[in-house]
């Protein structure tokens, strides 16, 4: 243990090291109050006291510190028996920026437990390390979900393209669906000359939030080879996928696809009687208006509102 400095601090590392748990648990609750290097070095001694009641006790103070100043001690934490202090440790290393805990946590990557491997590629994300990319890439084939979820991140996060087609590699084989909805996500860095295949793949996933996700990409990526997906998806049996692909219909101008966008119109869902009355507005086509008129009678009044905003974008040629 570091030298203790000041008065409070050496008292409550002495009644720490009470034979009496219960003297020990009172001591954990004045941390907050002691200066923080030293409560820093307290409280791991604190997350590692025999009595679980004192671990647990020290774990609800872990968010009281900043994340900074007890880097170590949140990475010693992740390895506890006790679930509340690792779930406190993982929370808390998700929110840590000091870029002098990096080495740390890419040296904590080469562990095998699933629990740390997660919470550590959590924090690692938001470094955008180009060493992280190897890592990352080998715990795509981990066989725990939740790895493999937070590797995708890491790789989302450094956006370096030479790693597409192995994010693009886990929509052909990964099992689990949120596994799979996070690639889509992590491939909008992608062009669409490397990203096309895999999300037009996505539009067919068996799973609906994984296909909501791919016809969101498919617009952000400007991805004008997959039209023909997007238009099918305006048909999916899901309103959350439609949604998404006629918004992206809309940002990617494509007029082709007013009728089947106009068909979203009617739809019994609002948001999607909405996304498709703008998405209407943003490609401003005469063969719009039509849907556009009837929108002025809709039930909702947003969606009249829109659709307003939409004929009048129509009337001046299609000006903002």
């Amino acid at each position: 243990m570091t030298q203790l400095h000041s008065s409070s601090a050496q008292s409550i590392a002495a009644r720490l090291q009470s034979p009496d748990p219960g003297v020990r648990r009172l001591a954990v609750l004045d941390l907050v109050d002691s200066p923080d290097d030293e409560a820093a070095d307290l409280l791991g001694q604190a997350l590692r006291d025999p009595d679980p009641a004192v671990r647990q006790e020290a774990a609800k103070l872990i968010d009281e510190f900043p994340a900074a100043e007890i880097a170590d001690v949140l990475l010693e934490a992740l390895i506890a028996t006790d679930a509340e202090v690792r779930s406190a440790a993982a929370r808390s290393l998700a929110d840590l920026k000091d870029p002098a805990a990096a080495p740390a946590l890419l040296a904590a990557l080469e562990g095998d437990d699933p629990f740390v491997l997660a919470a550590v590629l959590g924090a690692v994300k938001n470094y955008r390390l180009p060493a992280a990319k190897a890592p990352a890439l080998r715990l795509l084939r981990h066989g725990s979900a939740s790895v493999r979820l937070n590797a995708l991140l890491v790789l989302g996060y450094l956006g370096d393209i030479s790693t597409v087609p192995a994010i693009a590699a886990v929509l052909e084989t990964d099992a689990d669906d949120e596994v799979r909805r996070t690639a889509v996500d992590a491939l909008q860095f992608g062009t669409p000359a490397t990203v096309n295949t895999a999300i037009a793949t996505a539009l067919l996933d068996s799973h609906w939030q994984v296909r909501a996700e791919a016809a969101k990409v498919a617009g952000r990526v400007k991805l004008t080879n997959v039209l023909q997906g997007l238009v099918a998806a305006t048909s999916d049996t899901y309103w959350q996928v439609q949604e998404q692909a006629v918004l992206s219909l809309g940002r990617l101008g494509a007029v082709q696809a007013v009728p089947a966008i106009g068909a979203c119109t009617v739809n019994p869902s609002s948001n999607l009687r909405k996304a498709a009355v703008s998405a209407l507005g943003e490609l401003a086509h005469p063969s719009g208006r039509q849907y556009l008129d009837n929108a002025l009678q809709d039930a909702d009044p947003d969606v009249r509102k829109i659709a307003r905003w939409a004929l009048s974008k129509l009337a001046s040629g299609g000006a903002s």
